[in-house]
C-alpha cells in the first residue's frame, strides 16, 4: 500500500505503474483496484522467482525507461523527476540513483554512500546497486533480461548488472531519492553453505560464458573472484560449523588478490571468526551495500 502511494505521489506524473502479482493468495488485487488510477496496470501470473516476475513486467511495459520496485520499497517525491532530469541531461542507457536504508519507523540506518560514475569497475567489488535505484532503457532490457534460474535467486540482479556494465556505461548519480525498508523478513537470510556456494558457482559460470563480460573485465577477474570469495566467507563465518571453510575461502581470496587484505570486509570476516558466538549475528548493512550479491 505505502509503496503504491509513494509512486502515485511523484512530482513527475508521466509514468506507468505496472504491478506484477507473482501468484499471491492475499487481497492484493482488491487493494490495488481500490486506487482507481489509470496509470496503474495490474496483472497476475503463476508464482515464480523475482526474476520471472520482473521479466514478465518488462514484456508488458510501455515506457522508454524501466525501474523495479519490491513491495516494501518507498520513493521520495522527487525520485522520478530526478530520474527525468538525468535522462534529459545525459541520455544514459543505464543509470542509478541513491537510496537510504531505513527501519520500519523511517529512521535512517545506513545513509547512501556516493559511488564513482560510471560505476562499471566498482561493480567488480560487489553489488552496490539496488533495483529501486536502477533505470534501464526498455529496449535494452528486452534484449538482456534477468536470469530466471531459481538456483541463482539472490544474485540474479548482480548478474544482470554485470552483463549490462560489460556493454554500457552505468552512470551513478549522487542524489538519494528512495528508501529501502529494512525489517526482519527482508534481512539477509543465512542460507545453508551448499546453497550459497552453488549460487556463487552459478554466478561465475553464467558470466564466464559471456564473452563480452570476460573481454571487458579480463584484467580484473582475479579481483572479482576474490571479492566473491570474501562475500562467501562472510556468510560462512556466520553459519554454525563453517568456520574452517570460511577461513579457507578467505585465504583463497588473498591468493587471488593480495590487496583484499586492505579491505574492511576482509577484517570483518576474521573478526567474526575470532569472536564467534553460539547465535549468528545478522550480516552488516552498509559499506555501500557491498556485501550483497
Amino acid at each position: 500500500m505505502k509503496t503504491i502511494q509513494s509512486v502515485l505521489a511523484q512530482q513527475f506524473d508521466q509514468f506507468e505503474l505496472l504491478i506484477v502479482d507473482d501468484g499471491s493468495t492475499d487481497r492484493s488485487a482488491e487493494v490495488i483496484q481500490s486506487f482507481q488510477d489509470r496509470r496503474i496496470v495490474y496483472f497476475k501470473k503463476e508464482n515464480g522467482e523475482r526474476a520471472a516476475a520482473r521479466n514478465a513486467g518488462i514484456g508488458k511495459a510501455q515506457g522508454q525507461y524501466l525501474t523495479f520496485l519490491d513491495s516494501d520499497d518507498l520513493l521520495k517525491e522527487n525520485h522520478l523527476s530526478m530520474a527525468w532530469n538525468c535522462i534529459q541531461q545525459d541520455h544514459p542507457t543505464v543509470f542509478h540513483l541513491g537510496y537510504d536504508v531505513v527501519d520500519e519507523r523511517g529512521k535512517v540506518l545506513y545513509p547512501w554512500k556516493r559511488l564513482p560514475s560510471p560505476v562499471n569497475d566498482k561493480l567488480i567489488e560487489g553489488n552496490f546497486l539496488s533495483c529501486l535505484g536502477v533505470f534501464v532503457k526498455r529496449e535494452v532490457l528486452l534484449e538482456f533480461k534477468f536470469n530466471e534460474d531459481r538456483l541463482l535467486s539472490g544474485s540474479e540482479d548482480y548478474e544482470l548488472w554485470l552483463r549490462l556494465a560489460s556493454r554500457y556505461p552505468v552512470l551513478a548519480f549522487p542524489e538519494t531519492t528512495a528508501l529501502l525498508v529494512e525489517h526482519e523478513t527482508r534481512s539477509v537470510v543465512l542460507v545453508d553453505s551448499s546453497t550459497l556456494l552453488k549460487r556463487i558457482e552459478l554466478l561465475r559460470s553464467y558470466l564466464g560464458k559471456d564473452i563480452v563480460f570476460v573481454s571487458r573485465y579480463q584484467t580484473q577477474l582475479d579481483r572479482w573472484n576474490a571479492f566473491l570469495n570474501i562475500y562467501v566467507a562472510l556468510h560462512l563465518a556466520l553459519l554454525p560449523d563453517s568456520a574452517a571453510k570460511a577461513f579457507r575461502v578467505a585465504m583463497q581470496a588473498v591468493r587471488q588478490f593480495p590487496a583484499i587484505v586492505l579491505e574492511k570486509r576482509f577484517w570483518i570476516v576474521l573478526k567474526k571468526l575470532a569472536f564467534r558466538t553460539s547465535l549468528p549475528a545478522p550480516l552488516p548493512r552498509g559499506e555501500g551495500r557491498s556485501y550483497f550479491i
